[in-house]
């Protein structure tokens, strides 16, 4: 697996592939943030933007190719003694080294912080899981206690169903009841009118009968004996005799 060194710059860590602004702190830079940051002053002095160090020499910060050529290659060192080229390259290889312990310590940094984060959410999933449990239990309470109080209501309410039906079915008993009375009164009431008509016209058939065969006639009692028992209950004062003329006549007594 190949490393690459990133940006040193805050908030960038853009991978460095092909060019880079390095300085002779050992730190390295893209070529947008090394471009604005190392813009030449009139005193030549910069400041690398990881460190603060102070970039005072030509040569304290270069543009870099990391990927020469090969002709760059086979003349960079070409003349130099053995001893200055081993030099060199242990310098360039402890800047690599610096960087990629310098990324290594950063992932290990953000890693850190990623665990304690994740730490710091487990703790409050755990808070959440503790809250919800106490609720789901609260709420399956709750539930068991409606569930209590619905079958109390329902066996309440079977019970007045019970005796709404018990109350109906006697109502409707005595509705039964009372028009059986009334048919009962109106059927007397009938009777009643038929037998007091049916006696009305027994009484005017007999009066007409009594009428068309007798004559009444009325006479008047002598003021005699015989009057001192006007009153008595075996003198009639008044002759209903038959007659043979069916006319009435008054004959009064001589005296």
């Amino acid at each position: 697996m190949t490393l690459d060194i990133v940006c040193n710059f805050r908030k960038c860590r853009k991978a460095l592939t092909s060019q880079a602004w390095v300085t002779t702190c050992s730190h390295a830079f893209c070529v947008d943030h090394g471009k604005r940051e190392f813009k030449r002053h009139i005193d030549n002095s910069l400041i690398c933007p990881a460190c603060n160090s102070e970039l005072r020499d030509k040569f304290d910060v270069i543009q870099a190719d990391l990927k020469p050529s090969e002709t760059f290659k086979s003349i960079v060192l070409a003349g130099l003694k053995p001893d200055t080229i081993m030099d060199v390259a242990m310098r360039a290889i402890s800047f690599w080294s610096y960087q990629i312990e310098q990324e290594t310590l950063y992932q290990e940094s953000l890693a850190n912080h990623s665990k304690e984060k994740l730490q710091c959410l487990e703790e409050i999933n755990t808070l959440n899981a503790q809250k919800l449990k106490a609720e789901l239990d609260t709420a399956k309470r709750k539930i068991a206690s409606l569930q209590e109080e619905f079958k109390k209501k329902k066996k309440q309410s079977d019970e007045l169903t019970a005796l709404l039906e018990e109350k109906t079915r006697k109502i409707q008993k005595l509705a039964f009841q009372l028009d059986a009375h009334k048919r009962r009164d109106i059927h007397g009431q009938n009777v009643s009118k038929n037998d007091n008509a049916a006696q009305c016209m027994d009484i005017s058939e007999l009066v007409g009968q009594r009428a068309a065969s007798d004559a009444f006639v009325f006479k008047p009692m002598r003021d005699n004996e015989d009057s001192r028992q006007i009153f008595s209950p075996k003198t009639p004062i008044f002759d209903f005799r038959a007659k043979r003329k069916p006319s009435f006549q008054f004959r009064p007594l001589k005296s």
